[in-house]
């Protein structure tokens, strides 16, 4: 299987701005918990209340390609091996824990294997996809000097220099004295 990521880090007060983005490039998201109330497609990262701390990106003409599967217990979830879809793990701070500012991520499938053959997702998505993740990157995000290679949004940088944040977990979260 091959792949392609971008690790960075954002905080919730770039999400208005991202549906901005989101907006302007005409991009739908997709997200397993709305599957079952039919709540897919939409056009703006969901609320913090929703609790959701991953969507997947996608273009519209890719709505019919997309494959569900479900676990025994009826969970239902986008099948990202298989559908064209750019995942945007959004990081930023998670309910329980307001002083971790976690990383966030892109990442999608380019290819993947089916009955022994190595299967190519279309030309246009992976086009697609790394045309987003360059404007995203482009738009948002830069390099930080404390920042252990990663990208950064100006306003995660705020956090980290306000709250004398360190990273931890080999880079998965900065820590911050609130």
């Amino acid at each position: 299987m091959k792949s392609k990521q971008l690790n960075f880090f954002i905080t919730p007060e770039d999400h208005e701005e991202i549906n901005e983005f989101m907006f302007q490039k005409d991009i739908y998201a997709v997200t397993d918990k709305y599957i079952q109330n039919d709540e897919n497609p939409i056009k703006k990262i969901p609320d913090m209340k929703a609790k959701i701390f991953q969507i997947y990106f996608l273009r519209k003409e890719d709505f019919d390609s997309l494959k569900t599967l479900s676990t025994k217990n009826n969970i239902f979830y986008f099948d990202n091996l298989t559908s064209p879809l750019l995942e945007f793990s959004l990081g930023g701070f998670y309910p329980y824990d307001k002083n971790l500012l976690q990383r966030a991520r892109f990442y999608y499938i380019k290819g993947f294997y089916e009955n022994g053959t190595f299967v190519d997702k279309a030309d246009d998505f992976l086009e697609w996809s790394d045309s987003i993740i360059k404007d995203f990157k482009k738009r948002f995000l830069k390099r930080y000097s404390k920042g252990d290679g990663f990208w950064y949004s100006e306003s995660s940088i705020r956090w980290i220099e306000e709250h004398k944040a360190v990273l931890i977990n080999g880079g998965q979260q900065w820590e911050g004295k609130i």
